[in-house]
């Protein structure tokens, strides 16, 4: 009994207790998703805290010349106050163009030339129509004298008796005739000489010429083209060439209407082209358009130049200082400008002023030495040169290092 007893406590030792399994199910049920939550959560926040933020930036830059008198800017293009395309006065096929792209012409210079056998035939046929209505205006002329001589010796007759009353009333009559003949072929010749003046100048529009001094700015039509009279609706139908004086050129700016009271003819004012950012020019305002555009409540101001912008052509873009006084001549000559930067760029880093600079993407701070405030800028007369990428009101928490995603001013 004792032996079969301890048979069946070790069969009771090796028997498996299942009743703990569903608890360990249990825990390992919400341990695994547990596990894979915060993974989840670890890969996020190392993402955030590796993700570039992003800056708003704007370029460290020069200050024009006549900032100090600028009363108000403008943008606009340059224009040419002679521009024309140049059509022909008759349809004609074209045959000629004597002239390229570029080639500076002088007025009344030949530009091209039409067919012109039409208006050559037409002339010699106006010629000799001339030859004839002279021929019978010669004829007209010794018929009427003759009638006149007639009428005279009949009256002497009549007053003598030798002739009817009857005769001389004839002979009055036919002078008077020849008289009305002879006016009559004399309007013809009038005709006549105009028939040939018109075919001659028929002729000389099929010589295209330049009505100014200029230059071609672009070439419309080739010798073969079939060219209407002149252009009335589209630019370029009927054109040969385009021709600009660049001799008088302009730049017309677009002005809001709220600030054309800042602005009156003959003022002073400087102009910059985009395609010499080195360059001011000396320029004074001209008229003001008078006509508003409503869709952009903007009116064009014309501002001349007071000397030819050499390399200056139509269609630039430029900017426009009106001033509230001439600038200096030695202002407008200075090398050196101040370099100015948004004042909200300027901010303490370890209690000296400083800027943040975007450089290949990362942030670096660099010492200034700040000058007088000028509106919403300041004069930096030490920093980073002109064109250098500087953070507006940058977070205290950037670092040296740290990687950024740019957004320019106004973007």
């Amino acid at each position: 009994m004792a032996e079969a007893q301890a048979a069946r406590n070790q069969l009771e030792a090796l028997r498996i207790d299942r009743s703990a399994h569903p608890r360990r199910r249990r825990l390992r049920r919400w341990l695994v998703p547990a596990v894979l939550l915060f993974l989840i959560l670890v890969a996020v926040v190392l993402g955030i805290a590796r993700r570039a933020p992003t800056v708003r930036v704007a370029e460290v830059r020069e200050a024009r010349p006549g900032e100090q008198q600028t009363e108000l800017s403008a943008a606009g293009y340059v224009a040419s106050k002679r521009r024309s395309i140049i059509a022909p006065l008759v349809p004609g096929r074209l045959v000629e163009v004597t002239v390229e792209e570029g080639d500076a012409v002088k007025q009344g210079q030949v530009l091209a030339r039409l067919d012109d056998r039409d208006a050559r035939v037409a002339l010699l046929r106006a010629e000799a129509e001339l030859r004839s209505a002279q021929a019978r205006l010669a004829g007209a002329e010794a018929q009427a004298l003759n009638a006149e001589r007639t009428a005279i010796r009949t009256q002497r007759l009549a007053q003598g008796g030798a002739v009817a009353p009857a005769q001389l009333q004839d002979a009055e009559a036919a002078n008077r005739t020849a008289s009305a003949e002879r006016r009559a072929v004399e309007a013809q010749l009038g005709a006549a000489r105009r028939s040939v003046e018109a075919a001659r100048l028929q002729l000389a529009h099929t010589v295209v010429r330049a009505p100014f001094a200029g230059t071609v700015a672009r070439k419309l039509a080739d010798e073969g083209a079939v060219l209407a009279p002149a252009a009335l609706e589209q630019e370029n139908l009927g054109g040969i060439v385009e021709l600009v004086d660049l001799q008088a050129l302009e730049v017309q700016a677009e002005v809001s209407e709220e600030q054309l009271s800042r602005i009156e003819p003959g003022q002073p004012a400087l102009i910059f082209l985009d395609a010499f950012p080195d360059r001011v020019f000396r320029a004074k305002t001209g008229t003001v358009r008078p006509a508003i555009d409503r869709s952009k409540a903007t009116a064009q101001v014309k501002v001349e130049f007071l000397t030819p912008p050499d390399g200056a052509l139509p269609d630039m873009g430029a900017k426009v200082s009106f001033l509230s006084q001439e600038v200096p001549p030695e202002e407008l000559d200075g090398e050196e400008e101040d370099l100015r930067v948004p004042a909200s760029a300027v901010v303490s880093v370890a209690g000296r002023p400083a800027v943040w600079v975007v450089k290949d993407g990362r942030l670096e701070h660099q010492p200034v030495r700040v000058g007088e405030r000028r509106e919403e800028e300041v004069v930096l007369e030490e920093g980073p040169p002109a064109g250098t990428q500087v953070v507006l009101a940058p977070d205290p928490r950037l670092r040296d290092g740290r990687r950024v995603k740019v957004q320019t001013e106004g973007g």
